[in-house]
């Protein structure tokens, strides 16, 4: 039998061991700035959606800007309201994490179906990524890379969903 130890990295690496080389994904304030900017209607149709001024929250997802910030809960009003949660998945990357959506979506449904509907998703996420490694000349572009992650998102959601239908057909614990 095989055992698995996983240790954060601020826990493992002694202050003389080097940090393992780990791929790093799309940053935070660029997310930001992305969402911001490629809402439909542009920034100022967002900002009026959150109730900010259009030129403050520009100032806040400006990546040159030093005096305006962007709180937490900006810009979680800003992935509420765009319904793009880019920054949430790029702030989970940068601590090396994922993230995933908590509620099932049918676990309700047919468990067959939930089965089939996860292994649907493993194959876009393989399809993916073989696309992205096929084409690769000259590096894997970001394009490639958003669709894989968007894919590997939906595979845990999938797992998730599954996980959510067995559970509900758990039977009752046996009363001492």
């Amino acid at each position: 039998m095989r055992t698995n130890i996983s240790i954060d990295e601020a826990h493992g690496y002694g202050v003389d061991e080097p940090v393992p080389d780990k791929l790093r994904g799309h940053d935070a304030a660029a997310a930001a700035y992305d969402t911001a900017h490629g809402y439909e209607g542009g920034i100022a149709a967002l900002a009026k959606r959150m109730g900010h001024n259009p030129n403050t929250l520009t100032h806040k997802v400006n990546l040159q800007n030093t005096t305006h910030h962007l709180t937490l809960r900006d810009a979680i009003e800003m992935q509420w309201q765009s319904r793009n949660f880019a920054i949430l998945h790029a702030m989970a990357g940068e601590l090396g994490h994922t993230c995933g959506r908590a509620t099932p979506v049918y676990s309700e449904g047919d468990p067959l179906d939930t089965l089939v509907r996860m292994q649907v998703a493993y194959a876009d996420f393989v399809q993916a990524m073989g696309e992205a490694l096929l084409r690769r000349e000259g590096g894997v572009t970001r394009n490639q890379m958003r669709k894989a992650e968007h894919m590997a998102a939906e595979v845990n959601a999938h797992v998730g969903h599954c996980l959510g239908v067995l559970r509900g057909l758990m039977r009752e614990e046996p009363k001492p």
